[in-house]
């Protein structure tokens, strides 16, 4: 638990004064305890009158319910009334769940670096990713994370057959027309590929809006950021032979455990991923019908 200004750590820091907010001791920097996600039960928020403890059980990590009196001395707290230390002294690090999605970051981190977190973000811990997302949601940067996937993915997937095309292309044979067609043909299967990523990110996002996340739907622009910031489970196209099929079945994968977990109830969450798993293979049905109608 660190100010987000200057990374000064923020346990164990003294309960404010009755009508002040929370502050960093080192810059001033005002926060509150809400403004962070803690492991579930990893955290003690503690009464500044008897030291009696309470354990975050929300998803966040934070106090349920948000106002209640101490069953020690009687003191009405909140989580911001409360002083706030790990549960291990020893393993702090282990009581916060990261705030943000890596490549949102701004700890100074490079941005090949917060690209590639965010890839093994998507292909190994896509569940946790509704918890880094508190903010409000910003489709534009989630998609050009999903541009710089879809790129690599369409590019250096498609190697392997370009490499087995070229003895033909620069004879100029078979398939006909001039090496600059072949080049422009190429460029122009790249460009729609990768932007039909965008379309295909949309399609699960859409189809979830009729799962209700406490009462209301998920939101189409976060579910849309979800799908995108899982999309870096589409390198696994790079896979010899498997090549985009499984870089796409494990985006779909990906996409639908983030989208699982971003709602509440079990019945809901099983709800949201058969979707999810739904948009994303009516999402590759359309242009495999369309080459099979016009072929």
């Amino acid at each position: 638990m660190r100010c987000t200004n200057c990374d000064h750590v923020l346990w164990n820091q003294p309960v404010p004064p009755a009508g002040t907010g929370r502050v960093c001791s080192e810059c001033g920097t005002a926060y509150t305890a809400a403004d962070f996600s803690f492991g579930r039960g990893k955290v003690r928020f503690c009464c500044p009158q008897c030291d009696t403890g309470y354990y975050g059980t929300s998803r966040a990590g934070h106090l349920e319910p948000a106002q209640f009196q101490c069953v020690g001395c009687g003191l009405e707290l909140t989580m911001d009334a409360c002083v706030i230390r790990p549960h291990d002294l020893s393993r702090e690090v282990d009581a916060m769940q990261r705030t943000e999605v890596p490549w949102l970051s701004h700890r100074g981190e490079g941005a090949l670096r917060r690209w590639w977190s965010t890839c093994m973000l998507g292909i190994g811990g896509s569940a946790g990713m509704p918890a880094m997302l508190s903010q409000a949601p910003r489709p534009g940067a989630a998609v050009r994370f999903l541009l710089i996937n879809a790129v690599v993915a369409v590019v250096l997937g498609s190697l392997p057959f370009g490499f087995g095309l070229l003895p033909v292309v620069t004879r100029g044979g078979a398939f006909g027309g001039s090496v600059l067609e072949m080049i422009g043909a190429a460029i122009a299967g790249v460009v729609l590929g990768t932007l039909g990523m965008v379309v295909v990110a949309a399609v699960p996002a859409a189809l979830t809006q009729f799962i209700r996340r406490r009462g209301q739907p998920i939101g189409f622009p976060r579910a849309f950021e979800l799908v995108c910031y899982s999309s870096g489970a589409l390198l696994l196209s790079l896979v010899p032979c498997c090549g985009f099929t499984l870089g796409y079945f494990c985006w779909m994968v990906a996409g639908a455990q983030a989208l699982a977990s971003a709602v509440d109830t079990r019945g809901d969450s099983v709800g949201a991923a058969i979707l999810a798993i739904v948009g994303f293979l009516i999402a590759a049905a359309i242009p495999i019908g369309m080459f099979i109608f016009y072929a």
